[in-house]
Order: C-alpha cells, then sequence, then structure tokens
C-alpha cells in the first residue's frame, strides 16, 4: 500500500515537472546557427545573404579568372609533350652556306661585365663567319669591360647616361649606331650568356628565311647539387617559363613572348621598334608589341643559349624579384589592353600570346589559388553559394595536373619526390615580395650580383 502511493506521489512530480518545462521552454532544442552567421556581425538575416551574394559574385569572377589561366597553362604543358619537331631550317652542312651572303650583327649589351663577358666572346666570335660581327654596348660600365671586349675582339661603343639606366636604353643606343651600315639580322644576346654551337648560324638563316623576329630555347645551367632546394625550385619554374611553355605554343602554331637573349630580328622589324625604355621586363613588352604590329615572334628549339645562375644568394634574389614583379606589372597595366585588341581585330596570334603573358609566375598562382579557395570555403560554410568554392577546387585540380606534367617531365633531377612536399614553404616565401609588387613599390634596374 506504502509502494502504491510512493509511486502516485514520483508520477505526480514528474508531470508537474514536465509541465514546468513546457511553460518555460527551458528544454526546447534549437538549431544552431549557421558558423558564421548574421548574428556574430548584429545585423539581420537579409543583409547577410546580401553581402554573402556580393562576396561569392566576387570570388566567382575570380575564379573564372583562374580557371581560364590555369586551363591555358595545362594545354601549353600538355602541347609540350606531343612528340611533334618542327623541320630545322637547315643540316648542319648548309648551315654556312645559307647565310653566307647574310650581313649580321650580334648585339651585346653588357654593364659591368668584365669577369662574364670574356667567356661569351669566347663562344660567340668563331660563329661569325665573313659576314658577322658583335658589337658590345658597354653601357654605364665602371670596370674594364670595354677593355676586356676590345681586346677579345669584338666592336666596341660605350654609352654614358645614368639617367637612363636599363637595358632598353643600351639597345636602342646600339640600333642607332648600327643605322648608318645596318645589317640584314640582328641576334641580341646577354653578356652572360653562350650560344651553343650552330645557334648563330641557326638564328641567322631561319630569321632571313621566314623575316620575322625568333626566339632560341633559353637555358639556366643546373644548379649545384649542394644547391639550395629554393635555388631548385627555382631552377625548375624557370624552365617550365621558358622551355615547356613556349614549347607548347610552337607545337600549336602559336607565337612566343621574348626572352632578353637569343633573339633575332629583320633589321627593318627592329629598327622602327620602340626599345628606349626601362622597364623591367621590356623583352616581353617588345613581344606583345611586334606580334601586334604583324611580325610575332617564333620559337626556335634549335637554336640554345646558357645562362648561369648567379652564385650569390642576394643575386638570385633580385634577379628573381626583378623578373617576377616585372611581370605582374605587365599583366596589371598592358595584358588586358593587349588581350582587348587582340579579341576586338581577331588577332588569334596577339589574344593568345596575352593569355599566355597573363599566367602569373607559379608561385603567385598558387596564393592566387589558395586564397580564392579559402573565402569561397568561409562563403559556402556561412550559408552563401558553393559554386566559386567547386570551381577553385577543380581548378587546383587542373593546376596539379599540370605542375605534376611539368614536374615528371623536366623536374625530377631537380626535385627528388621526397622534396615535393617543401614546395608550400617555397610559395609562402614569395608573399612579402609580392605585397611589395601589389602595393606599387618601384623597383629600378640593377644588375644581378654575380659573385
Amino acid at each position: 500500500m506504502r509502494s502504491a502511493r510512493s509511486n502516485a506521489y514520483l508520477r505526480l512530480c514528474i508531470g508537474n515537472t514536465l509541465r514546468l518545462a513546457q511553460r518555460t521552454d527551458c528544454f526546447a532544442v534549437r538549431a544552431a546557427p549557421t558558423w558564421p552567421s548574421a548574428a556574430w556581425f548584429g545585423m539581420s538575416r537579409r543583409v547577410f545573404e546580401v553581402i554573402l551574394a556580393v562576396i561569392h559574385a566576387t570570388l566567382l569572377i575570380v575564379a573564372i579568372g583562374m580557371a581560364v589561366l590555369v586551363l591555358m597553362l595545362l594545354v601549353e604543358v600538355s602541347a609540350s609533350l606531343r612528340s611533334r619537331r618542327v623541320a630545322s631550317v637547315a643540316n648542319d652542312d648548309s648551315l654556312q652556306a645559307s647565310r653566307a651572303s647574310c650581313p649580321f650583327v650580334v648585339v651585346m649589351p653588357a654593364h659591368d661585365e668584365c669577369g662574364t663577358i670574356e667567356r661569351t666572346l669566347a663562344a660567340t666570335l668563331p660563329q661569325m663567319g665573313k659576314y658577322g660581327r658583335v658589337l658590345v654596348v658597354a653601357d654605364n660600365c665602371t670596370d674594364a669591360t670595354a677593355a676586356v671586349s676590345a681586346t677579345a675582339g669584338a666592336e666596341v661603343i660605350e654609352r654614358h647616361d645614368l639617367t637612363k639606366r636599363g637595358k632598353g636604353y643600351a639597345l636602342d643606343f646600339a640600333m642607332r649606331h648600327l643605322a648608318a651600315r645596318s645589317p640584314d639580322v640582328v641576334i641580341i644576346l646577354d653578356a652572360d650568356c653562350t650560344p651553343t654551337p650552330g645557334t648563330i648560324d641557326r638564328l641567322v638563316v631561319a630569321c632571313k628565311t621566314s623575316h620575322s623576329p625568333l626566339q632560341a630555347r633559353y637555358e639556366m645551367e643546373p644548379p649545384e647539387a649542394s644547391a639550395s632546394i629554393k635555388v631548385r625550385i627555382g631552377a625548375f619554374a624557370w624552365r617550365v617559363k621558358n622551355i615547356v611553355r613556349p614549347t607548347g605554343l610552337s607545337n600549336l602554331g602559336l607565337p612566343c613572348l621574348l626572352m632578353g637573349t637569343g633573339m633575332a630580328f629583320p633589321w627593318d622589324v627592329i629598327a622602327k621598334s620602340h626599345l628606349e625604355t626601362g622597364h623591367l621586363v621590356e623583352d616581353m613588352v617588345l613581344g606583345l608589341e611586334l606580334t601586334e604590329q604583324g611580325h610575332a615572334p617564333r620559337f626556335l628549339p634549335d637554336a640554345c643559349v646558357q645562362s648561369a645562375i648567379p652564385p650569390s644568394v642576394e643575386g638570385q634574389t633580385s634577379q628573381r624579384a626583378r623578373w617576377e614583379t616585372g611581370h605582374l606589372q605587365v599583366i596589371g597595366r598592358l595584358v588586358p589592353r593587349f588581350l582587348w585588341r587582340g579579341l576586338a581585330s581577331a588577332n588569334l596570334a596577339l589574344a593568345a600570346l596575352a593569355l599566355h603573358a597573363a599566367v602569373p609566375p607559379l608561385a603567385f598562382l598558387a596564393l592566387m589559388l589558395g586564397g580564392t579557395t579559402v573565402m569561397a570555403a568561409l562563403v559556402a560554410l556561412a550559408g552563401g553559394s558553393a559554386t566559386a568554392l567547386w570551381l577553385s577546387l577543380a581548378t587546383c585540380c587542373a593546376a596539379s595536373a599540370a605542375l605534376t606534367l611539368c614536374w615528371r617531365s623536366c623536374g625530377r633531377d631537380l626535385i627528388p619526390a621526397d622534396q615535393l612536399i617543401l614546395l608550400p614553404g617555397y610559395v609562402l616565401s614569395k608573399v612579402a615580395m609580392y605585397a611589395r609588387a601589389l602595393t606599387g613599390q618601384k623597383l629600378h634596374w640593377v644588375r644581378s650580383k654575380r659573385d
């Protein structure tokens, strides 16, 4: 009897507790707010959704642009793997005979290069033959570059103007000097680059035959085995930019950008070109301008010039900073204009070359892809559209595929598979340099330190 009264009392207590809970709603289960939510920022849900939509639209535009650039990169890399070889302009036995009656000049701009130019002249002068000559422009030199060059057998002119520093001014000075006795072909070769045997002949013959600007294959000598991973990754990026991608463009029948050395021009083309500029990458700009004018440069892989990586860390850093900063400046200021003109005039060569130039340095491209993907993921988590996220992830996969193909074709000797994990560190090490470039910090031309 006592047990029955106890059970009734327990049921009464539980019932009263449940009725109290229903009135106070203390046990109600509420859905957790989406993270991050409008409440986080003290705004209404409607305003928050509008802001998310605007942010997503912006990210989607950026993601589409990144996808186009990565697709261009992937197409170039894939095309470079094709076993197609453009027929040589002439075989080795007929090269000298073909260029026998073609006067040409190798122009060599040099700024304080007395320690390297002798080696370059030793490899170049024997390829001159009867109708060729080497013209060294000793530009604002403070060392014995002029004397060393003259002793080696080159023709030398000197320019002194500290208000106009840069390779473009030296080249303009050389063209004005050559106008009195103009050659048929002009070859431009840096003072620290050596042409391989037969390269000069191939450039002269091909330029004379095609009457168009040509770019030789530009190789960087492999770094020493003891070189740091940063140097070896930089050498890999160099191969992708200056060998793999131009080869792909050539296999597709498209023009290539000029690389500053190993270039050949018909006289009537180079004489009319605007060379007097202090731009950090004047060669890239010149290639786009010539393509717009109907003189698209072509890649000639049979000809090859080689250069050594600056031995000092300071020299490597300044060289990479100059090239990459100049490239980003061209992308921001000139590429949209050339791309629009190419599309508006149905100039496929110009549009393709402008799109090629729009692909930024690989480390910058990786940072852009990573940043866009992270931002798109945050928008999706906050309840916004996931379209930009999926597009960014697909683009990251395509970029990874392109870089993997590059590594398998030309990077395994530089970066062992067990060191690929160090690539993100290399990319992050470039953040400060890119920040300076994007904030408009001016970087003037300075000779890379080579000792």
